[in-house]
């Protein structure tokens, strides 16, 4: 068992009291972990941060590694990820509805190396990314973890109507056809090779949106996509002020005026040809 701060130069915070609350980049901290799981855990970030058109952050908050409970957390071979902080940006996973692509951009290198992640729509994990090593990395169609995030980047990174249960079924294999077969990549998902060309080409393409998306009309989006999820009592108060701004004469003349057309096949080409 080592004891480390930081993870390939990047500090490690908590974020979960009372001074330090989550959501914020909290107070670094030290924390007992796995060797051999902190070499896996090295080489998914510096992966991810390779690939993230943010670059290496400046603070990763993580609510445990070696925590006293049953499971991998026990003995120090699972990671809790909380938020992500750069030095003009940041990722805190409660916010995944509007930061998608990038939410799912690095979730694709993390499962790239873990064969355990459990993200904003698996069940009592909406405020945190679980990742362990305790099964290995491949596609199984009876895993609700793995198939919620095959459906997330089928709706939000590849635009398909897919409903997102968790479960595999009829309408989300059609899909995953159709999006191998743009892809170039050969079928099963079930097959690793395939799963694996499937996470890496997304991974990038969900980061080149990142990059794309980032545009009045995309934050715009974002906001509506938030009130969605309010509660119906501030949802209303919330849409009638946003409808307000965005029905005024010049916020209208300023809008029509913005290129709202985002072309997914040329990101595609761009990362699948280049």
């Amino acid at each position: 068992m080592k004891t480390i701060n930081t993870i390939n130069g990047i500090p490690l915070h908590y974020a979960r009291l009372t001074n330090h609350p989550y959501g914020t980049r909290g107070e670094q901290r030290q924390f007992k972990i796995d060797a051999q799981f902190l070499k896996t855990l090295e080489a998914a970030f510096e992966e991810v941060f390779l690939n993230c058109p943010l670059g290496k952050p400046e603070i990763i908050t993580t609510a445990g590694i070696l925590v006293n409970k049953p499971g991998m957390h026990g003995h120090g071979k699972a990671f809790d990820i909380d938020a992500i902080f750069w030095k003009d940006n940041s990722l805190v996973t409660s916010n995944f509805i509007h930061q998608k692509e990038l939410y799912i951009g690095i979730e694709c290198f993390l499962r790239k190396h873990f064969g355990i992640v459990l993200n904003n729509l698996y069940p009592n994990h909406h405020d945190h990314w679980h990742i362990d090593t305790s099964v290995v990395v491949d596609y199984n169609k009876g895993s609700k973890s793995e198939t919620l995030f095959v459906q997330m980047s089928l709706r939000y990174i590849y635009e398909k109507p897919v409903i997102i249960d968790g479960i595999w079924g009829r309408q989300t294999r059609s899909y995953i056809e159709e999006v191998f077969s743009r892809l170039q990549i050969a079928t099963p998902i079930t097959t690793k090779t395939n799963y694996i060309k499937f996470l890496d080409l997304t991974g990038k393409i969900a980061f080149k949106l990142t990059e794309d998306k980032a545009s009045p009309i995309a934050l715009l989006d974002n906001l509506e996509a938030v009130i969605a999820q309010l509660p119906a009592t501030q949802k209303q108060q919330v849409t009638e002020a946003l409808n307000s701004f965005l029905d005024h004469g010049d916020t209208a003349s300023w809008l029509t005026g913005l290129a709202t057309h985002h072309d997914l096949d040329a990101v595609i080409d761009h990362v699948t040809m280049g």
